[in-house]
């Protein structure tokens, strides 16, 4: 698949899920905190232009989303024009944010500008986005930003620079890349761009445990035109990719939870489910939600799937039985109990529950009902 087409797709099915955490994924995971978010990096923007940029300058966001920090330009410049790879992100944004008098937002192919004549900006922005893309991408949009950027033209952009470099798979479209200074100026230069300033983000990523910088590049030169190798790569979520897309969706849908959110919460956990199906937790999540509104037949429906995706898994068998044993379904509870002792489980946890379960299960049709034995212990022997 061609990166453009799994872009779009990738970004298409995350806004369905919920488009606002997606492109801001704060803490709270809330309306608020997005709001919140867009009004801060804009102040940080603005910051860093001033007296460079006027008030007639035109001006293009580079991945914008829905329109999160795009429509806090508006007033302040004489056109902002955002763009993004994602149809739905784009239809969110015009939704949102309407006819405003100088925005507009746009889809574009991922990786040039080409629906943009030459030296037509005067600023181009980028928050949050070029460090999730390949490198090669990344590449191909520096080139670009230079061509529709007039002379003596700024460009300011968030980034991560460290001094040893992280990559991902060449179709990872989500995990954050770092850039060792050699290869990040080395970039610039390609693309005619001159480094004037790099300021600190006040954030340090606990993975990364490295702040992002905010940059600011002038056009000084021409680049010469770059164009992207179309060359295929993989469909599918890269591992690493997969990994944090469904950890992503989790806390979203914990976060959901935690605020009685249950109908917000479903969707999310199918999605976490679809991203990776071999993993229980989303399972389990969505299971609880469903016992708690009473509908243990749905419950056991979800730990049915999760036997059958991953029978290796012991937690799905006993949550199986249990579900099965809520349902008034005792010989089913018995088969599940059955395949958890053939896995031969060790963790005491996990045994003491089934035994537990075991006990309060009605005998087996045609079998005696068992008989508990009391245990004798001797009495202490004096000294």
């Amino acid at each position: 698949m061609d990166i453009r087409e799994k872009m779009r797709r990738d970004w298409d099915r995350r806004a369905r899920v919920d488009s606002r955490y997606w492109v801001s994924a704060t803490e709270d995971a809330d309306e608020a905190s997005y709001l919140e978010s867009g009004q801060r990096d804009v102040e940080a923007l603005l910051q860093g232009l001033e007296g460079r940029i006027g008030p007639e300058a035109r001006v293009l966001d580079l991945g914008c989303g829905i329109g999160r920090m795009t429509a806090g330009l508006v007033g302040r410049f004489a056109e902002v024009v955002g763009v993004d790879v994602s149809p739905e992100m784009i239809d969110e944004a015009r939704r949102l944010h309407g006819a405003a008098p100088g925005l507009r937002f746009e889809t574009n192919s991922g990786a040039d500008l080409a629906d943009f004549a030459d030296a037509s900006f005067d600023l181009v922005f980028s928050y949050s986005v070029l460090p999730h893309l390949p490198p090669d991408v990344v590449h191909a949009y520096f080139h670009e930003v230079n061509r529709v950027l007039r002379p003596g033209g700024w460009f300011r952009y968030q980034f991560w620079v460290g001094p040893t470099a992280r990559d991902h798979a060449d179709n990872d479209t989500l995990n954050i890349r770092v850039y060792d200074e050699d290869t990040f100026h080395a970039l610039n230069r390609a693309a005619g761009l001159a480094i004037e300033g790099r300021s600190a983000i006040d954030y340090t990523d606990p993975v990364l445990n490295l702040k992002p910088v905010w940059i600011d590049a002038r056009k000084v030169a021409p680049a010469a035109p770059r164009t992207l190798d179309p060359a295929p790569r993989e469909a599918g979520l890269s591992p690493g990719e997969r990994e944090l897309e469904y950890g992503l969706l989790l806390y979203l849908a914990v976060k959901h939870t935690e605020r009685g959110e249950r109908a917000e919460a479903e969707p999310v956990l199918e999605q976490a489910i679809a991203a990776d199906p071999e993993r229980p937790e989303a399972y389990v999540q969505w299971a609880a939600i469903r016992l708690e509104q009473g509908d243990t037949v749905g419950a056991l429906r979800l730990f049915e799937a999760l036997s059958e995706r991953s029978p290796d898994q012991p937690i799905a068998w006993l949550y199986r039985a249990k579900t099965a044993d809520a349902s008034d379904r005792p010989e089913d509870a018995r088969a599940a109990l059955a395949r958890f002792d053939a896995l031969g489980v060790t963790d005491p946890l996990l045994l003491a529950e089934a035994a537990e379960l075991r006990e309060g299960l009605p005998p087996a049709p045609g079998r005696p009902p068992r008989v508990r034995r009391r245990v004798r212990t001797r009495p202490a022997r004096k000294r």
